[in-house]
């Protein structure tokens, strides 16, 4: 006799049988190594309440449980960050576990700190909207091809109106498309790597970002600096540093003497944000031994640069 005439026969005497299959909702990441997966509970629980359901990921078979009789969402951790992956949901009673709902959506985890990832190195989240809620991802270049020194801002005594502190892409570009004087920004409109074209010179608050989740040693911070409107946790919202926070980068390849990855202690990075008190001659850096952060004048080639690129939320 077949499972589905077993079932029928069995339902007709009243005997319990495993649940249907759920429907499935919508997958979301919920962070580096957790995400969620919502439900709808199956239209036939086979005689017997539903004491359960698990979500199982694909890759990987990494489940999460809710104990309960109807919808709901339920929470899976242990995932890999920056891992795409699809769950199916199960409901279970006391006969036993039903069939697979569908498969999700596609979902992504958010990569871990110094990651390889987009081309380069995953380097935390912004806020354009500064609202605390993450806009896009911040990739940092491979220092071997998107670092460089020796190049200046710009030329003196010229007001771009770049002066943006979160619009790194629009500084960057404009600032090269005013010619070649414009060193460091045709530095990083320049470069090709990791497959992707759209490298540029971050604005000050992206650095802020860089330095949060990428400060390279253990010294203390100036506590001077640090505020940023456009973070997003779990770096402060518009908090200005303490004495130990940051501490060192959890990236261990970031870390002073680690690797080749980590930023500089010994010169200022330039930003693509020009000073708001002085455009004419001045333009932004930030100090990553202890997160300074002081206007300059353009000329200057004692800095360094380094490209980034964003990734869309």
């Amino acid at each position: 006799m077949s499972g589905a005439l077993i079932s029928v026969f069995a339902n007709q005497r009243g005997f319990a049988v495993v649940p249907g299959a759920p429907t499935i909702g919508t997958a979301t990441t919920t962070g580096s190594t957790t995400a969620t997966v919502a439900f709808t509970a199956p239209a036939s629980d086979g005689g017997s309440t539903i004491t359960s359901y698990t979500a199982t990921s694909s890759p990987g078979g990494i489940t999460g449980t809710l104990n309960q009789a109807g919808s709901g969402t339920i929470s899976i951790t242990g995932l890999t960050g920056g891992t795409s992956y699809t769950f199916t949901v199960t409901a279970t009673n006391a006969v036993g576990t039903g069939p697979a709902s569908a498969a999700s959506n596609s979902i992504t985890t958010v990569p871990v700190i110094g990651q390889a990832y987009g081309g380069g190195f995953f380097a935390g989240k912004i806020s354009t909207s500064a609202d605390g809620n993450a806009t896009h991802y911040l990739v940092v270049s491979d220092a071997s091809v998107g670092q460089t020194t020796g190049k200046q801002w710009g030329p003196m005594g010229v007001t771009t109106g770049y002066s943006s502190r979160i619009a790194g892409p629009t500084n960057s570009a404009g600032l090269a498309a005013l010619g070649a004087s414009y060193q460091a920004a045709t530095f990083c409109e320049g470069l090709n790597t990791g497959g992707y074209t759209d490298w540029y010179m971050p604005a000050q608050n992206e650095v802020k970002v860089l330095y949060y989740f990428l400060k390279p040693d253990t010294g203390a911070n100036n506590t001077g600096f640090g505020a940023n409107p456009n973070a997003v946790s779990p770096e402060p919202y518009n908090t200005p540093h303490t004495s130990g926070n940051p501490a060192q980068t959890s990236a261990t390849n970031f870390r002073t003497g680690a690797s080749s990855q980590e930023f500089t202690t010994s010169a200022a990075l330039w930003t693509s944000t020009e000073s708001d008190t002085n455009s004419n001659d001045y333009a932004f850096r930030t100090f990553f031994d202890d997160g300074r952060e002081f206007d300059y004048p353009k000329t200057a080639t004692t800095f360094y640069i380094r490209a980034i690129r964003r990734v869309a939320v």
